[in-house]
This record gives C-alpha cells, sequence and structure tokens, in this order.
C-alpha cells in the first residue's frame, strides 16, 4: 500500500503512479487474476432476452434489468448504435426495438415510438444485417428466405477442399456450426405481434450483394431451390457432425455471446429439452457474462411485471486472462518488485490456466504442434490464442518465480506460439493461413468479419516477446539459444513493413485503432533492434506527432475502421494517449521529449483522486466496422503502464 508521502515524493508523476498502482493492486481477485467488464452495444442484451423467450425460459428480473439497460442508453434521436457516441445503427435498434416488445413494452411507448421513427427513416426491417433477419424469423417476423442459405454438408467437406468450415474464423465458425442446423430445421416459436410497423419495401441487398459476389449469389439461389427437393442425402449424417461438434465444444468452452447462444438454440431446436447439459452449459456460460449494477430503480414508465431495481448487462465476453498478464506487466514497470506475493500469485494462477491436453481448432492447419496458449477467457480450450499467449509469455518471463516452477509453461507456450505464424510472415489470433476471401464474400457474410489474417498489432507483439525472451539467458529456449528463427523474424518483419499505411502510421486490429497498431509496430520493431532513425520509424513518429491533440493527449474514433484512415474523435481518451505515449518513447523518446511530456501531463491531470481514469468511449474492435468492445480495464492499467514506462527512461 502506498506509503505516507514524503517531501521528496511530491512529485505529480511519482504520485499518479503510486495512486494508480495502489488501485490496481485492491482489483487483484483472491484467486490472483484480475478481470474487468467488457461493454459492447445493446444488441447483447437484446439478444439474451430474445433468446430467453425462444427457449420459453423468461426470468422476468433478467428480463426487466437488461430491458432497463437498453433504454438507459437509447439516444435522442431513438436510435442504439454500434459504441458510445457513435452513428444510428439500424440493426442493433431493431433488435432492442424487437427484445423491448417481447417484453411487455408497447409500441406506443414513449421510447419506441421515437425507435420505431428512426428504423423506418433508416429503412426499415429489409435493411437489417444477416444476423438480425435470423433472429426475428426465429420468431416469424421475416421469412425464411430472406436469410442466406448455409448448407449442412459444409460440416463434411475436408479441408483439402478449399470451402470446409476451417476456412472460417473461430469467431464465425463458433457460430456458423449451430446456425446451420438452425438455418435447416428454419424453427419458428409464435409471438402475439407482428413487426409490420417497421416494414419497408423488399430489400434489394442480397441481390447487390451477389451481383458483386457473383456465382456466391448464384449458389445462394441454387441452394434455396434445392432446400425443397424431398431427397437430401448425407444431411441426417451432416446434422449428426454438427451436434457433436457442438456438444465437444461447448463442453470445454466459454466463449462469445452469440455462438453461445446459437448452440442453445440449436440443441433446442433438434427437439431436446431446456434441461439437455448442452444447453444447460451455453445458458451457464452466459449467466457468468452477467453483471448487475447498482443503478436507481426503473423509472414510472417501465411495465412493472417483474422489474427490480438496477440494471443488468449482459457481456459479450470476459477477459480474465487478458487482463492479467497487462496488469501484472504494468505494475512491474511501474515499481513494483519481480518477487512481491500478489504477481507470484498472479503467475501461479496463468500456469494452472495453459491448455496442455487438448488439440483445438488451429490444430485443423497445424497438426504437427502441441498444444500451449492461453485462451481470452477463463475457459475455453478450443479457442487459445496467440495475442494472450504473447502477453502471458512476457509476464512469466519477467516475474521472479523459480525457474523450475515456469520454465515448462514458457517453453511449450512458446513452441505453439511459434508455430502458428502463418505462410505471409505474420500472426493472426486464433488461427494460421485464415485468408480465404471467399468466406467474406457469401451472403452470409455481410458484415465482412469472417476471417482471422495475419494483423500487424499481434505480429510486432511476437517480435517484442522474443526479443525480450533473448535478454533472459536461463530462460532462452533451445530455439532461440540456436539463433534459429533468422528466416522467421525476417519474414515478420518484411510482413510488417509491407504494411505501414502511406502516412506512416499501422492499422491495429484488435484495438481503435491506427494509434493502437503503430503502438504496437514502433515497440516491436525497435525491440529487435531496428534504428530509431529509421525512415520508417522517423514517419510513424512524424506521424504520431501529428495527430496530438492541443490537450497533450490523443484521441481516435472507431469510424477509422469504416473509412480506411485515422478518424479524429475530437476529444482525448486516457487509453489512446498512452497507446501513442508508448509508441513515442519505444522510438527514440529523448528525441520527442516535448510530446511526451505533454501527453504525461496529460494522464496526470486527468487521473482522479483514488488513482484511476475514465473513457466511456470503446477503444477495442471485435468486428472491424461492426462491433467494437470498450475494456474497462484499458482505462486503468494503459495509462500507468505508460506513466511507469516514462519514469523509467526519463526519471
Amino acid at each position: 500500500m502506498q506509503q505516507p508521502a514524503q517531501k521528496e515524493d511530491l512529485d505529480p508523476l511519482v504520485l499518479a503512479i503510486s495512486r494508480a498502482r495502489d488501485a490496481l493492486l485492491k482489483d487483484q481477485q483472491p484467486e490472483g487474476y484480475w478481470w474487468y467488464t467488457l461493454e459492447a452495444n445493446e444488441s447483447i442484451g437484446a439478444g439474451l432476452i430474445q433468446l430467453m423467450h425462444w427457449l420459453g425460459a423468461v426470468d422476468r428480473e433478467i428480463e426487466g434489468g437488461l430491458s432497463q439497460r437498453i433504454l438507459s442508453l437509447q439516444r435522442t434521436d431513438g436510435s442504439w448504435a454500434l459504441f458510445f457516441d457513435g452513428p444510428p445503427d439500424l440493426s442493433i435498434t431493431v433488435e432492442c426495438y424487437f427484445s423491448l416488445r417481447l417484453a411487455g413494452f408497447p409500441p406506443d411507448h414513449p421510447s419506441l415510438k421515437k425507435a420505431r421513427e428512426k428504423i423506418c427513416e433508416l429503412g426499415g426491417i429489409s435493411q437489417v444485417r444477416v444476423f438480425t433477419k435470423i433472429h426475428l424469423a426465429l420468431f416469424g417476423l421475416v421469412p425464411w428466405i430472406e436469410c442466406p442459405s448455409m448448407p449442412l454438408w459444409l460440416m463434411q467437406l475436408p479441408l483439402w477442399s478449399g470451402f470446409s468450415i476451417y476456412e472460417f474464423s473461430s469467431w464465425a465458425r463458433a457460430s456458423i456450426v449451430p446456425l446451420l442446423i438452425i438455418l435447416d430445421r428454419k424453427p419458428v416459436i409464435e409471438i402475439p405481434f407482428s413487426l409490420d410497423e417497421l416494414k419497408s419495401p423488399p430489400s434489394p441487398s442480397l441481390s447487390k450483394r451477389g451481383i458483386e459476389g457473383g456465382i456466391f449469389f448464384f449458389l445462394d439461389r441454387l441452394l434455396k431451390y434445392a432446400e425443397k427437393l424431398p431427397w437430401h442425402p448425407g444431411k441426417k449424417k451432416a446434422e449428426q457432425l454438427a451436434e457433436k461438434w457442438i456438444r465437444e465444444h461447448i463442453e470445454r468452452t466459454e466463449d462469445i455471446y452469440p455462438a453461445m447462444a446459437y448452440a442453445a438454440l440449436a440443441i433446442k431446436a433438434l427437439g431436446y429439452p431446456l434441461s439437455d447439459p448442452t444447453i444447460q452449459k451455453a445458458l451457464g456460460g452466459l449467466k457468468r457474462f452477467r453483471q448487475k449494477e447498482n443503478l436507481p430503480p426503473s423509472p414510472p414508465s417501465l411495465p412493472k411485471r417483474g422489474v427490480g431495481g438496477g440494471f443488468i448487462h449482459q457481456q459479450c465476453c470476459i477477459s480474465p486472462l487478458w487482463d492479467t498478464p497487462w496488469v501484472a506487466r504494468t505494475l512491474l514497470e511501474s515499481g513494483l518488485q519481480k518477487d512481491d506475493p500478489q504477481l507470484l500469485k498472479a503467475a501461479r494462477y496463468l500456469i494452472s490456466k495453459q491448455i496442455t491436453n487438448l488439440k483445438g481448432d488451429w490444430s485443423q492447419k497445424n497438426r504437427d504442434a502441441l498444444p500451449g496458449g492461453w485462451s481470452f477467457e477463463f475457459q475455453n480450450d478450443y479457442f487459445p490464442d496467440v495475442d494472450d499467449t504473447i502477453e502471458i509469455l512476457r509476464f512469466l518471463g519477467t516475474v521472479d518465480l523459480p525457474t523450475q516452477e515456469k520454465r515448462p509453461a514458457i517453453e511449450r507456450g512458446l513452441q505453439w506460439l511459434l508455430s502458428m505464424q502463418s505462410k505471409n510472415g505474420g500472426w493472426g489470433a486464433f488461427d494460421k493461413n485464415n485468408v480465404s476471401s471467399w468466406v467474406n464474400r457469401i451472403p452470409f457474410s455481410d458484415h465482412g468479419a469472417c476471417l482471422d489474417p495475419s494483423t500487424p498489432d499481434i505480429t510486432a507483439r511476437v517480435l517484442e516477446l522474443l526479443a525480450d525472451l533473448r535478454k533472459i539467458s536461463p530462460l532462452r529456449p533451445p530455439l532461440l539459444q540456436r539463433g534459429g528463427l533468422g528466416g522467421d523474424l525476417k519474414r515478420a518483419l518484411n510482413f510488417l513493413l509491407k504494411t505501414q499505411e502511406p502516412d506512416g502510421s499501422w492499422r491495429g486490429r484488435w484495438g481503435v485503432n491506427f494509434i493502437y497498431g503503430t503502438w504496437a509496430v514502433l515497440v516491436g520493431l525497435t525491440a529487435i533492434g531496428i534504428s530509431k532513425n529509421d525512415l520508417r520509424i522517423r514517419k510513424a513518429v512524424h506521424w504520431l506527432k501529428s495527430i496530438q491533440n492541443p490537450d497533450g493527449g490523443w484521441g481516435e474514433s472507431c469510424l477509422s475502421d469504416r473509412e480506411g484512415h485515422y478518424v479524429p474523435l475530437g476529444l482525448s481518451l486516457p487509453s489512446q494517449t498512452a497507446w501513442a505515449l508508448l509508441g513515442l518513447i519505444a522510438a527514440g523518446g529523448d528525441l520527442y521529449t516535448e510530446e511526451i511530456r505533454r501527453g504525461v501531463e496529460f494522464l496526470i491531470n486527468s487521473q482522479d483522486a483514488n488513482g484511476r481514469w475514465e473513457e466511456r468511449h470503446f477503444t477495442g474492435t471485435g468486428f472491424p466496422g461492426h462491433f467494437y468492445i470498450r475494456y474497462h480495464g484499458y482505462q486503468q492499467y494503459f495509462p500507468l503502464l505508460a506513466l511507469g514506462r516514462y519514469s523509467q527512461q526519463f526519471r
């Protein structure tokens, strides 16, 4: 805990670091991990209301709490958005409107009237995205023929065909497999209302996408014709394969929200009761994602039945194995000793979560590698990811845990990590060589987020990790001792250099967006010895300096994804300011001290008395252009990481 301030400790930087470090230490859970809220758009809570009604298992208290939160986040124009302060989103607004109707709100309720006006202004339900159409079709509100076809026999296609389910990204695959059953069975439950008030002329979107997609539009029509035929050879076998895949994965995963919800829907659509173990496992995972927020009781305008005080927030996912190594690394760089008991406890917890006894989906394109990665959540054995594994390995390599205790985990994890390098030299998140462009061109993929290609941010962090491990000779695995990876490192470097944007930035995949990517690449390149005077480094630094705000901070809009270039947010955020500072410091901070000094002052001045920072904007990316996340931990640990790094380098 923080000691009484001495005269020499009245420096604002020292006080800011001390307060922030104490705040993070208080957040550690008894088991040793850190875990912060993940906040996405309100289609997640709306989807849970729909799921409860479709399964016939409505909990009125949960429904009421979800409804309260949904209403609290409706904007003045009647819409809901993908991210805080973002533009109106038609599909999310339809999802929220529909779920409020399910929860008992009449169409003439003031909030629904405003939402309906906005929905009609934006084109009506015929213009919504594919997933929203599927949700509406489950309740008979749109005909199933308006949804794209996805044949069950996809389950039977081998990897060598180039058209198997493993050509889809892990997050898409986990949703697609149960949707294969749902789209084939086309189940419908009856509800006592329609959404005719939201209808508009039929959408040409599928045809338009078909013209662009060419043969994929033709195949969709052909599949719809084939569905009407009485003879479907192999269909039962394909359905059994899909069911088996769902059950095996749900048994050992607590994955993202849509995947678990669709798994429950698919098993129920096959005729199994609500008590089925797979359904209950999926629902149990979703329950663990749920948070009750102690906010004021419901306003008088809400339906009275079953509504208690406070809001209920349904998270899309949980991130304990992502938050924990970042917090631990931050504490180390802010001055906590490497043998601090809280850090040792975190390290042992993380070692216990390493996945070593199951070859997950990643092994389909990486058959010879042994498992050894870590996942994002408490349990997700089929889907370990590269990014979490990087950060956990870096922390384990630094913390003063006995070598014999941590070395096996580091060696096993590093071997798995290196085996996941793709042919282009980079690393993706969950799979290697996940680049089949056709999956983003089919009518089903109107969101264009069904691939997991190599990204600059993850690839650069691999380089940073390898550079760190090379410095620790007792833990340096044999691969690194032999001086290997020369060719692989060169391919990774070439990948990063090829992906630099004309303005000098790099596009991040898992954070918003160009600030995030540029920070990661600057750190990675300089860590492996690229000169800070290299023209590409200087160009990136110049770009970061050029977008600094007058208050000394940095801020970038989620719209950067959609526009394909940096879009200023119009205000500064603690997390993004921290990323920019970390990039500048890595790229030769002694040459850019004025920009760095102003950024540090912004972080110090925006910290509250409890040692914390606040930001409501979303700075995490789920699916570019379609799904964004506010990681509540980002606003706490990244600013401290930047201040700690600054203190080390300049103090």
